[in-house]
C-alpha cells in the first residue's frame, strides 16, 4: 500500500489531486490482490488504474506544451513507455496470466512514486512561473 505523505506532493493542487486518485486506484488492486485474489476485481482495478494514468499524462503534458517546459520530450516519452508497459500486463492478467498480478503491482507501485518524486518534481518551477499553483 502506499499512504499519502507530503514527499509526494508536488505542490500544484491539481496535479497533487490527481496523483491521490492514482495511488487511490492503486491501493484499491493492490487490496484487492492481498484479501480476495479475485482476478476479474483486479483486471477491472488495473484498467481503471491504467485508464486514469492515460487521462493524468495528458493533463501534465498540455500543461508542458503550454508552459513550453523544456523536458517535455523526455517526459512524454517515459510516461509512453509506461503506458505501454501497463498495457501490455494488464492485457496479459486479462488473458489468464494471473501469476503476473504480484510482479505487475509492485512494478506500478515503484514506477508511481518514483516518477512522482523525481521525474514530476522537476517541472514545478516551470509551472508555477506560468501561473499554476
Amino acid at each position: 500500500m502506499i499512504v499519502w505523505e507530503e514527499k509526494y506532493s508536488v505542490g500544484l493542487s491539481i496535479i497533487d489531486e490527481e496523483h491521490k486518485e492514482l495511488i487511490r486506484i492503486m491501493n484499491a488492486a493492490i487490496e484487492a490482490k492481498q484479501h480476495n485474489d479475485n482476478i476479474d476485481e483486479i483486471s477491472k482495478l488495473l484498467k481503471q488504474l491504467t485508464e486514469y494514468a492515460l487521462k493524468h499524462f495528458s493533463t501534465e503534458e498540455s500543461y508542458m506544451a503550454k508552459f513550453k517546459y523544456p523536458e517535455f520530450q523526455y517526459h512524454q516519452e517515459e510516461h509512453h513507455n509506461f503506458s505501454n508497459k501497463a498495457i501490455t500486463y494488464c492485457n496479459r492478467v486479462v488473458e489468464g496470466d494471473y501469476h503476473i498480478a504480484n510482479e505487475i503491482l509492485e512494478y506500478l507501485k515503484q514506477w508511481l512514486v518514483n516518477h512522482i518524486q523525481k521525474t514530476d518534481k522537476k517541472y514545478v518551477e516551470c509551472f508555477r512561473e506560468n501561473g499554476l499553483e
